[in-house]
Protein backbone atom coordinates (compact mmCIF):
# COMPACT_ATOMS: atom_id res chain seq x y z
CA UNK A 1 0.00 0.00 0.00
CA UNK A 2 1.41 3.53 -0.28
CA UNK A 3 3.17 5.06 2.41
CA UNK A 4 1.20 8.20 2.59
CA UNK A 5 -0.46 8.66 6.12
CA UNK A 6 -4.60 9.83 6.32
CA UNK A 7 -6.96 11.05 8.46
CA UNK A 8 -9.27 8.07 9.97
CA UNK A 9 -12.11 9.59 8.30
CA UNK A 10 -10.15 9.97 4.98
CA UNK A 11 -10.04 6.13 5.11
CA UNK A 12 -12.80 5.60 6.04
CA UNK A 13 -13.81 7.47 2.90
CA UNK A 14 -11.75 6.31 0.57
CA UNK A 15 -12.94 2.01 1.48
CA UNK A 16 -16.29 2.77 1.61
CA UNK A 17 -16.32 4.07 -1.51
CA UNK A 18 -17.16 0.80 -2.92
CA UNK A 19 -19.77 0.02 -0.61
CA UNK A 20 -21.82 3.63 -1.79
CA UNK A 21 -20.94 2.40 -5.61
CA UNK A 22 -22.20 -1.21 -4.73
CA UNK A 23 -19.17 -2.41 -6.04
CA UNK A 24 -19.93 -5.74 -3.20
CA UNK A 25 -19.15 -9.32 -4.18
CA UNK A 26 -21.24 -12.00 -2.88
CA UNK A 27 -18.21 -14.23 -2.15
CA UNK A 28 -17.79 -16.19 0.91
CA UNK A 29 -14.91 -15.57 3.88
CA UNK A 30 -12.68 -18.85 3.66
CA UNK A 31 -12.04 -17.93 7.84
CA UNK A 32 -14.62 -16.44 9.33
CA UNK A 33 -17.18 -19.11 8.13
CA UNK A 34 -18.42 -21.35 5.38
CA UNK A 35 -21.58 -20.37 4.98
CA UNK A 36 -22.14 -17.17 6.14
CA UNK A 37 -21.54 -14.53 3.57
CA UNK A 38 -20.04 -10.77 4.56
CA UNK A 39 -22.37 -8.15 5.25
CA UNK A 40 -19.58 -5.97 3.68
CA UNK A 41 -16.98 -7.05 0.87
CA UNK A 42 -14.56 -4.01 -0.86
CA UNK A 43 -11.33 -4.93 -2.97
CA UNK A 44 -8.38 -4.14 -0.69
CA UNK A 45 -6.04 -1.21 -1.60
CA UNK A 46 -3.43 -3.12 -1.19
CA UNK A 47 -1.41 -4.35 1.92
CA UNK A 48 1.93 -5.71 1.42
CA UNK A 49 3.85 -7.44 4.61
CA UNK A 50 7.44 -6.96 3.62
CA UNK A 51 8.73 -9.71 6.49
CA UNK A 52 6.05 -12.39 5.23
CA UNK A 53 6.43 -11.04 1.74
CA UNK A 54 2.82 -11.40 1.06
CA UNK A 55 -0.87 -9.43 0.24
CA UNK A 56 -2.98 -9.62 2.82
CA UNK A 57 -6.81 -9.60 3.17
CA UNK A 58 -8.87 -8.45 6.27
CA UNK A 59 -11.67 -9.04 8.25
CA UNK A 60 -14.27 -7.79 10.77
CA UNK A 61 -16.23 -10.34 12.70
CA UNK A 62 -18.98 -9.66 15.01
CA UNK A 63 -18.35 -11.50 18.25
CA UNK A 64 -21.13 -13.78 18.57
CA UNK A 65 -21.33 -16.59 21.09
CA UNK A 66 -22.09 -20.39 20.56
CA UNK A 67 -25.40 -19.31 22.79
CA UNK A 68 -26.57 -16.43 19.96
CA UNK A 69 -29.38 -15.32 22.32
CA UNK A 70 -26.62 -14.02 25.23
CA UNK A 71 -24.66 -11.87 22.86
CA UNK A 72 -27.25 -10.96 20.65
CA UNK A 73 -26.71 -7.44 18.95
CA UNK A 74 -23.01 -8.07 19.72
CA UNK A 75 -20.96 -4.39 19.08
CA UNK A 76 -17.63 -6.19 19.29
CA UNK A 77 -15.54 -6.63 16.49
CA UNK A 78 -12.21 -9.25 16.38
CA UNK A 79 -10.12 -8.47 13.48
CA UNK A 80 -8.11 -10.99 11.32
CA UNK A 81 -6.05 -10.73 8.18
CA UNK A 82 -5.74 -13.34 5.54
CA UNK A 83 -2.30 -13.81 3.87
CA UNK A 84 -2.97 -13.93 0.16
CA UNK A 85 -6.32 -12.10 0.49
CA UNK A 86 -7.42 -9.07 -1.90
CA UNK A 87 -10.67 -8.22 -0.06
CA UNK A 88 -11.49 -6.12 2.68
CA UNK A 89 -14.71 -7.88 4.35
CA UNK A 90 -17.31 -7.53 7.68
CA UNK A 91 -18.86 -10.55 9.27
CA UNK A 92 -22.18 -9.85 11.02
CA UNK A 93 -22.23 -13.76 11.98
CA UNK A 94 -20.13 -16.56 11.89
CA UNK A 95 -20.12 -20.18 12.41
CA UNK A 96 -19.52 -22.39 15.27
CA UNK A 97 -15.69 -22.76 15.69
CA UNK A 98 -14.07 -25.84 13.78
CA UNK A 99 -10.67 -25.57 15.37
CA UNK A 100 -9.84 -28.25 17.75
CA UNK A 101 -9.14 -27.39 21.83
CA UNK A 102 -5.36 -26.91 21.42
CA UNK A 103 -5.88 -24.23 18.84
CA UNK A 104 -4.52 -20.92 19.63
CA UNK A 105 -8.00 -19.75 19.07
CA UNK A 106 -9.50 -22.12 22.01
CA UNK A 107 -6.12 -21.04 24.23
CA UNK A 108 -6.43 -17.23 24.12
CA UNK A 109 -10.40 -17.70 24.31
CA UNK A 110 -9.96 -19.66 27.63
CA UNK A 111 -7.54 -16.94 28.84
CA UNK A 112 -9.64 -14.23 28.56
CA UNK A 113 -12.92 -15.86 29.94
CA UNK A 114 -11.02 -16.78 33.00
CA UNK A 115 -9.25 -12.86 33.18
CA UNK A 116 -12.61 -11.43 32.63
CA UNK A 117 -13.83 -13.58 35.29
CA UNK A 118 -11.38 -11.98 37.80
CA UNK A 119 -11.44 -8.58 36.61
CA UNK A 120 -15.31 -8.24 37.28
CA UNK A 121 -16.69 -7.95 40.33
CA UNK A 122 -17.14 -11.88 42.09
CA UNK A 123 -21.33 -11.89 42.85
CA UNK A 124 -20.93 -11.41 38.74
CA UNK A 125 -18.42 -14.21 37.82
CA UNK A 126 -19.57 -17.20 36.10
CA UNK A 127 -19.58 -20.45 38.27
CA UNK A 128 -17.62 -22.37 35.54
CA UNK A 129 -14.75 -19.27 35.62
CA UNK A 130 -12.09 -21.87 35.64
CA UNK A 131 -12.75 -23.46 32.61
CA UNK A 132 -14.61 -21.98 29.34
CA UNK A 133 -17.88 -23.47 29.14
CA UNK A 134 -19.75 -24.58 25.92
CA UNK A 135 -22.33 -22.22 25.68
CA UNK A 136 -19.27 -19.30 25.96
CA UNK A 137 -17.52 -20.30 23.17
CA UNK A 138 -16.86 -17.55 20.65
CA UNK A 139 -18.49 -18.62 16.84
CA UNK A 140 -14.95 -18.21 14.72
CA UNK A 141 -15.11 -20.31 12.41
CA UNK A 142 -12.13 -22.08 11.07
CA UNK A 143 -10.29 -19.05 12.00
CA UNK A 144 -7.06 -19.87 14.25
CA UNK A 145 -4.27 -17.55 15.98
CA UNK A 146 -4.57 -15.32 19.23
CA UNK A 147 -4.68 -11.96 17.81
CA UNK A 148 -8.81 -11.99 19.18
CA UNK A 149 -7.62 -12.27 22.47
CA UNK A 150 -8.34 -8.66 24.10
CA UNK A 151 -11.42 -8.26 21.74
CA UNK A 152 -12.87 -11.65 23.31
CA UNK A 153 -11.89 -10.24 27.15
CA UNK A 154 -14.10 -7.13 26.74
CA UNK A 155 -17.23 -9.21 25.23
CA UNK A 156 -16.63 -11.27 28.18
CA UNK A 157 -16.56 -8.65 30.59
CA UNK A 158 -19.77 -7.14 28.99
CA UNK A 159 -21.54 -10.95 29.17
CA UNK A 160 -20.86 -10.97 32.92
CA UNK A 161 -22.00 -7.91 33.84
CA UNK A 162 -25.43 -6.06 34.13
CA UNK A 163 -26.44 -4.28 31.02
CA UNK A 164 -24.81 -3.47 28.31
CA UNK A 165 -20.98 -2.74 29.22
CA UNK A 166 -20.47 0.13 26.71
CA UNK A 167 -23.85 1.24 25.67
CA UNK A 168 -24.40 1.08 21.90
CA UNK A 169 -20.49 2.60 20.89
CA UNK A 170 -18.80 0.13 18.52
CA UNK A 171 -15.59 -1.37 19.62
CA UNK A 172 -13.53 -3.32 17.09
CA UNK A 173 -9.55 -4.35 18.40
CA UNK A 174 -6.41 -7.14 17.94
CA UNK A 175 -4.23 -7.64 20.12
CA UNK A 176 -3.48 -11.41 22.20
CA UNK A 177 -4.11 -11.43 25.64
CA UNK A 178 -2.05 -13.17 28.61
CA UNK A 179 -3.19 -13.79 32.16
CA UNK A 180 -1.94 -10.66 33.66
CA UNK A 181 -4.13 -8.58 31.43
CA UNK A 182 -0.85 -8.09 28.85
CA UNK A 183 -2.39 -7.26 25.42
CA UNK A 184 0.65 -8.63 23.43
CA UNK A 185 1.27 -7.28 19.46
CA UNK A 186 0.37 -9.27 16.76
CA UNK A 187 0.60 -8.83 12.73
CA UNK A 188 -1.64 -7.34 10.40
CA UNK A 189 -2.30 -4.18 12.14
CA UNK A 190 -2.38 -1.49 9.10
CA UNK A 191 -4.84 -3.90 7.21
CA UNK A 192 -6.93 -4.99 10.37
CA UNK A 193 -7.31 -1.18 10.77
CA UNK A 194 -8.74 -0.50 7.02
CA UNK A 195 -10.70 -3.30 8.05
CA UNK A 196 -12.53 -2.37 11.07
CA UNK A 197 -13.40 1.26 9.57
CA UNK A 198 -15.87 -0.71 7.21
CA UNK A 199 -17.74 -1.56 10.66
CA UNK A 200 -18.40 2.21 11.59
CA UNK A 201 -16.48 1.98 14.74
CA UNK A 202 -16.16 4.58 17.38
CA UNK A 203 -13.05 3.00 18.36
CA UNK A 204 -10.38 0.58 17.60
CA UNK A 205 -7.88 -0.69 19.93
CA UNK A 206 -4.73 -1.78 18.54
CA UNK A 207 -1.36 -3.07 20.39
CA UNK A 208 1.46 -0.43 17.98
CA UNK A 209 0.51 2.58 15.66
CA UNK A 210 -0.85 1.72 12.28
CA UNK A 211 0.79 3.20 9.03
CA UNK A 212 -1.83 4.00 7.60
CA UNK A 213 -3.88 6.54 9.80
CA UNK A 214 -1.76 9.87 10.92
CA UNK A 215 -4.34 10.65 14.23
CA UNK A 216 -3.52 7.76 16.58
CA UNK A 217 -4.02 8.31 20.22
CA UNK A 218 -0.82 7.20 22.24
CA UNK A 219 -0.50 7.32 26.02
CA UNK A 220 2.52 7.07 27.67
CA UNK A 221 2.66 4.59 29.86
CA UNK A 222 5.79 1.99 31.45
CA UNK A 223 6.26 -0.98 29.71
CA UNK A 224 7.79 -2.84 32.01
CA UNK A 225 5.50 -5.29 33.87
CA UNK A 226 6.75 -5.36 37.13
CA UNK A 227 5.53 -1.93 39.05
CA UNK A 228 8.35 -0.25 40.96
CA UNK A 229 8.26 0.04 44.56
CA UNK A 230 5.37 2.26 45.86
CA UNK A 231 2.83 2.53 42.66
CA UNK A 232 0.23 0.60 41.92
CA UNK A 233 -0.82 -1.41 38.67
CA UNK A 234 -3.11 1.36 37.38
CA UNK A 235 -0.32 3.90 37.96
CA UNK A 236 2.32 1.76 36.42
CA UNK A 237 -0.03 1.61 33.54
CA UNK A 238 -1.24 5.19 33.44
CA UNK A 239 -5.24 3.98 33.49
CA UNK A 240 -6.17 7.57 34.65
CA UNK A 241 -4.33 8.89 31.40
CA UNK A 242 -6.70 6.55 29.14
CA UNK A 243 -9.30 7.55 31.35
CA UNK A 244 -8.63 11.09 30.14
CA UNK A 245 -8.37 10.39 26.63
CA UNK A 246 -11.43 8.53 26.38
CA UNK A 247 -13.25 11.74 27.96
CA UNK A 248 -11.51 13.78 25.40
CA UNK A 249 -12.74 11.37 22.70
CA UNK A 250 -16.32 11.66 24.14
CA UNK A 251 -16.39 15.47 22.78
CA UNK A 252 -15.91 14.43 19.27
CA UNK A 253 -18.43 11.42 18.82
CA UNK A 254 -18.70 11.61 14.97
CA UNK A 255 -14.89 10.79 14.97
CA UNK A 256 -13.42 7.34 15.28
CA UNK A 257 -10.64 6.75 17.42
CA UNK A 258 -7.79 4.33 17.35
CA UNK A 259 -6.16 3.88 20.35
CA UNK A 260 -2.92 1.68 21.06
CA UNK A 261 -3.07 0.09 24.54
CA UNK A 262 -0.82 -2.52 25.77
CA UNK A 263 -3.00 -3.78 28.63
CA UNK A 264 -6.43 -4.76 29.01
CA UNK A 265 -6.72 -2.57 32.02
CA UNK A 266 -6.18 0.26 30.03
CA UNK A 267 -8.88 -0.44 27.40
CA UNK A 268 -11.24 -0.88 30.00
CA UNK A 269 -9.96 2.56 31.42
CA UNK A 270 -10.46 4.54 27.65
CA UNK A 271 -13.83 3.07 27.74
CA UNK A 272 -14.66 4.21 31.40
CA UNK A 273 -13.63 8.17 30.02
CA UNK A 274 -15.37 7.50 26.47
CA UNK A 275 -19.08 6.61 28.11
CA UNK A 276 -19.15 6.96 32.09
CA UNK A 277 -21.21 4.06 32.45
CA UNK A 278 -21.36 2.36 35.79
CA UNK A 279 -20.14 -1.51 34.87
CA UNK A 280 -17.24 -0.39 32.86
CA UNK A 281 -16.07 2.01 34.99
CA UNK A 282 -16.43 -0.29 37.65
CA UNK A 283 -14.43 -3.09 35.82
CA UNK A 284 -12.13 -0.81 35.39
CA UNK A 285 -11.32 0.95 38.48
CA UNK A 286 -11.25 -2.55 40.28
CA UNK A 287 -9.05 -4.14 38.02
CA UNK A 288 -6.29 -1.03 38.35
CA UNK A 289 -6.09 -1.51 41.88
CA UNK A 290 -5.64 -5.51 41.41
CA UNK A 291 -2.63 -7.68 39.92
CA UNK A 292 -4.70 -10.63 37.83
CA UNK A 293 -3.88 -13.69 36.61
CA UNK A 294 -0.77 -14.96 37.01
Amino acid sequence: MASRLVSVATLFTLLAADVLAGNVTAEAASSAGSHFRPAIDVPSPGFWDSEDAVHRGGQAARIELVDDELHDGSHWYRLAYLDGGTRLQVFEHSDIATVGPESDMIRIETIAWKLANEVVESENRSTASDHLPAWARVRTGNTDGPSAGLMMALAYIDLLTPGALVGDIRVAGTGGIRPDGLAFPVKGIDVKVATAMLTRPDVIFVTKPPRVVENVTIVESHKERIPADGHTVGEWLNVAGYEQAGRDAAGHPRTASVVVVHDLRQALAWLCGRTDGASVCAAAHRSANIPIGT
